[in-house]
């Protein structure tokens, strides 16, 4: 029961056994006072410290998501720049794919003149042959190797001579087309390759656009307290530093 709550009519008042002694670790008022005294400059003390440690949680979260922030902007250049090089490469990787497909078209009209060529030997190579075939049944002293057959030898010889550098023109024409269509291959899986990597580097973008790991402070006066970590409200700012 409280000291105050006492009265002379109280029910559990009674005579006590040496009530003037001085009980044991009885201090004076001086003393009481110095000891009330130490404890509240150890409290302010300590409050003190853990002031200085709130700013300084701040401060380190305002600089851990200033590095974060200047991280994700030079992770975004260099992404837009590998875009840009990818970008670049895919033109000029179409520009020789038209180019490639141009020179497979300029070859296959070759190969089609040099066919067309190739056949059009053949009718005069046979009529020159059965002539020369025919001149060897001239009877007795006809049978003679006159200018006339001299010039039909030279004619055989020149047109198989013709007809083979044709061929040989047609093999190697047709080699370079399938080497052509081989390289128009080759792009087009580079192509192909490099626009799918270009989709996904844009979508990432695109994800990170949408994506923010800074939200900035609703006034002035807070942005000027997580910038310089001087955040004298508690563990309200803290908190909401964590929670963004």
């Amino acid at each position: 029961m409280e000291q105050a709550m006492l009265t002379k009519d109280s029910p559990n008042i009674s005579y006590k056994p040496n009530p003037l002694r001085v009980p044991p670790g009885t201090v004076t008022p001086q003393e009481w006072e110095a000891f009330s005294r130490y404890n509240k400059e150890r409290a302010d003390a300590e409050m003190r410290s853990a002031t200085r440690l709130r700013e300084a949680i701040a401060a380190q979260i305002a600089q851990a998501k200033n590095d974060l922030e200047a991280q994700k902007e030079a992770t975004e250049l260099e992404i837009r720049k590998r875009v840009h090089e990818v970008e670049r490469a895919l033109d000029e990787l179409r520009w020789q794919k038209k180019n490639t497909e141009d020179e497979i078209a300029a070859l296959e009209a070759d190969i089609r003149e040099l066919e067309r060529a190739i056949k059009d030997k053949v009718n005069p190579n046979k009529l020159a042959q059965t002539r020369l075939e025919n001149r060897t049944y001239r009877p007795g002293v006809e049978l003679c190797r006159d200018e006339a057959q001299y010039g039909l030898t030279d004619e055989v010889k020149q047109l198989d001579a013709s007809t083979r550098a044709l061929e040989d023109k047609c093999r190697e024409t047709k080699a370079a087309w399938n080497r052509l269509q081989d390289q128009l291959h080759r792009l087009d899986e580079d192509i192909k390759t490099k626009s799918i990597s270009l989709d996904i580097d844009k979508q990432v973008i695109d994800s990170r656009r949408k994506l923010s790991i800074y939200r900035k402070p609703s006034a002035e006066t807070d942005r000027n307290l997580l910038v310089t970590g001087v955040d004298r409200s508690g563990l309200r700012k803290i908190l909401a530093l964590a929670d963004q």
